[in-house]
């Protein structure tokens, strides 16, 4: 073809596999920091609430959830959802996951958790 102007794009399938991987350790590191606010903002009476708040990786292997109550680590709390949605005797701690979340995805978070990819 005559007179047609091209620009060429390659890829490293290397770079590509470290970018998914630095992706994934983010998301990781960003999940873990999110659990760990929460524990911190959670009503405490007995500690059993916050002692459930964990990181799980789907079966799917495609999401990642930070994770209140249920059964965990001889744990079963049931009212962790109740207790993120309030009323509470503490307003204080009322959406102690989502104020987490909140937290933690303040200021310039992508560079801190995607730093090396974008």
């Amino acid at each position: 073809m005559p007179n047609v102007a091209t620009v060429d794009l390659k890829w490293d399938n290397a770079k590509i596999s470290l970018m998914n991987k630095n992706a994934v350790s983010g998301l990781f590191r960003m999940g873990f920091d999110i659990a760990a606010q929460a524990r911190r903002n959670a009503p405490y009476v007995t500690g059993a609430l916050r002692n459930t708040i964990r990181v799980h990786e789907t079966s799917d292997a495609n999401t990642l959830e930070v994770i209140a109550g249920g059964a965990f680590a001889g744990f079963v709390v049931d009212y962790a959802w109740i207790r993120e949605q309030g009323p509470n005797r503490n307003p204080a701690t009322e959406h102690y996951m989502e104020n987490a979340a909140n937290t933690i995805m303040s200021g310039d978070y992508l560079k801190k958790y995607f730093g090396g990819i974008i």
